[in-house]
């Protein structure tokens, strides 16, 4: 979810994974699928709102959700869609991973009533670590943590203003 210009779908289907993915932007799905087709990598992007597309365009139970930059854009009274779909497309034994902006690092740290008086989302909102534990504690959580600093010259992706987490359905 929120696939963006492809990066982790592409890793993950150089891995091996069947991939679906699924992004907001034309643009971006567009880009991602000419870096696919240069990559011969085998990759269902599909552009449009996870929360109509999981489950009916596309299949799913899925073993494996991750999510790099839809959750933080969403506001607060979208999470209850987000763990809708979760609980439709996630396998039972299922893993979801995250990555989402930290509180103390970038986003806004704006509590959900202030973000209705200000009807804005400052470019996402920032998470703490009990924040997401509450938010997906009918998961079990594996990892929690903040993301590696990694060099631009690194073959992976890395940025220490974002948590990552990983989650498994019981």
């Amino acid at each position: 979810m929120g696939c963006g210009p492809g990066r982790n779908a592409l890793y993950l289907a150089s891995s091996g994974f069947q991939v679906d993915a699924v992004d907001l932007s034309p643009a971006a799905v567009a880009w991602a699928g000419d870096r696919a087709r240069e990559a011969g990598a085998d990759v269902r992007f599909r552009a449009g709102d996870a929360f109509g597309l999981v489950g009916d365009e596309l299949g799913g139970p899925y073993d494996l959700i991750y999510d790099s930059g839809c959750f933080h854009h969403l506001p607060p009274h979208r999470r209850i869609s987000y763990l809708d779909v979760l609980d439709r497309a996630l396998a039972p034994g299922g893993h979801f991973a995250l990555t989402c902006f930290a509180a103390g690092s970038t986003g806004s740290e704006a509590s959900d009533g202030d973000f209705y008086r200000q009807s804005r989302l400052h470019g996402g909102l920032a998470y703490t670590p009990e924040s997401l534990r509450w938010i997906f504690s009918d998961l079990t959580e594996i990892e929690l943590r903040r993301m590696r600093d990694e060099r631009s010259e690194s073959p992976r992706f890395g940025e220490p203003f974002l948590w990552t987490a990983l989650f498994r359905r019981d």
